[in-house]
């Protein structure tokens, strides 16, 4: 039986990942902010494991890694993530706090996590740890400016991912970051977009033809690389 692991399956693409790899007979640890999304969760099958976490707790995330100290982690899916509403002046910012709290869940966050679960991954058969980045993040990309929090925060991802290939490719771990297109979700494009069982069945063929020559890089859902 292969396990998976997914963070922020609150809602969106996290809850369709959950979705999709409980309806394939996978054990399927999720992880939420809200206690609420419990129930939701539950309903999906017997496979299916709750756990509250809130990711940019430090202390939070090293008691839910000794909680599954037994679990043999297939594939771990960073996907937990926030954004931060445009603010007023000429480069529209939030105010700093809420600038650093987008850096601390979106970009500080993964790396504490994927450390506190190396061993747990590397334990595995298959040694997949995936970040869901964005284009947003990418710098040769950027062609618009603008979202200052979330663009910073992701571009750190992409950063903190290719050392996370490198610094784990000796226990057989493959790391990417995968870019999941303009998705449908409930919070971000009021259900305009691609739909999300498509951009996660895309994700998750990624996933499946992901090779060591691939470890390290930033790809789309259909496949397609992305330049930082």
């Amino acid at each position: 039986m292969s396990t998976v692991l997914i963070t922020g399956c609150d809602y969106g693409i996290g809850f369709e990942f959950a979705r999709q790899y409980a309806g394939s007979g996978w054990t399927v640890h999720t992880t939420c902010l809200k206690e609420e999304s419990q129930e939701k969760l539950t309903a999906l099958g017997d496979g299916v494991h709750f756990h509250q976490l809130d990711v940019s707790d430090e202390a939070a995330v090293k008691s839910f890694a000794v909680g599954i100290a037994n679990e043999k982690i297939d594939i771990f899916i960073n996907n937990a993530a926030t954004f931060a509403p445009d603010g007023p002046g000429p480069l529209m910012l939030p105010d700093m706090d809420e600038f650093t709290r987008v850096m601390r869940v979106n970009a500080v966050a993964p790396v504490y996590i994927a450390e506190a679960l190396v061993d747990r991954v590397a334990s595995s058969d298959r040694k997949i740890m995936i970040f869901i980045g964005t284009r947003s993040g990418s710098i040769g990309d950027n062609g618009s400016g603008g979202h200052y929090a979330y663009r910073c925060s992701k571009a750190a991802l992409n950063m903190a991912v290719k050392s996370i290939s490198i610094e784990f490719a000796q226990r057989g771990i493959l790391a990417a970051v995968l870019h999941p297109g303009s998705v449908a979700t409930e919070t971000r494009t009021a259900g305009t977009g691609i739909p999300v069982e498509e951009s996660v069945t895309g994700m998750r063929n990624v996933i499946d033809g992901l090779t060591a020559e691939m470890s390290g890089t930033f790809r789309r859902f259909d496949g397609g690389t992305i330049e930082w």
